[in-house]
């Protein structure tokens, strides 16, 4: 059996939870550094995970957000409404994000374990004939 296929969807779904929470956990941070490694005050950039065929499988491309405006007082945000607003980060659409993940994450997983299954069916009857 060829578990590259649902290995390589493990890694996509760990991927997209790895960068969903990186979003949520710095959708507050001020101060981004750009391309030119200068500091500007300017709001995290979220990124998300674009799923791209491979033969055999799918690999996750991870790509910035458009980047928002600067905040309206340097480095601070009025509110926690502010914060995410001038980031662009969803917490919403994040945590349905990582729910989806985790769905296709534990999918990945059964199908792995049947092929494990399988496999130790079709040993167990090949050596049985052999009997």
């Amino acid at each position: 059996m060829d578990y590259s296929i649902p290995v390589s969807g493990l890694k996509l779904q760990s991927l997209r939870v790895s960068v969903s929470a990186n979003n949520i956990v710095n959708a507050g941070s001020v101060n981004s550094s750009d391309s030119n490694n200068t500091t500007a005050n300017v709001p995290f950039t979220p990124s998300r995970v674009d799923a791209l065929s491979k033969d055999p499988g799918v690999v996750g491309s991870v790509s910035s957000l458009p980047s928002s405006a600067p905040l309206s007082q340097v480095g601070q945000a009025a509110s926690f409404a502010e914060i995410f607003s001038s980031t662009g980060v969803s917490i919403e659409q994040e945590l349905v994000d990582q729910k989806l993940a985790v769905t296709a994450y534990k999918a990945n997983a059964a199908v792995i374990r049947t092929f494990s299954e399988l496999d130790e069916i079709l040993l167990d009857s090949v050596v049985n004939h052999e009997d």
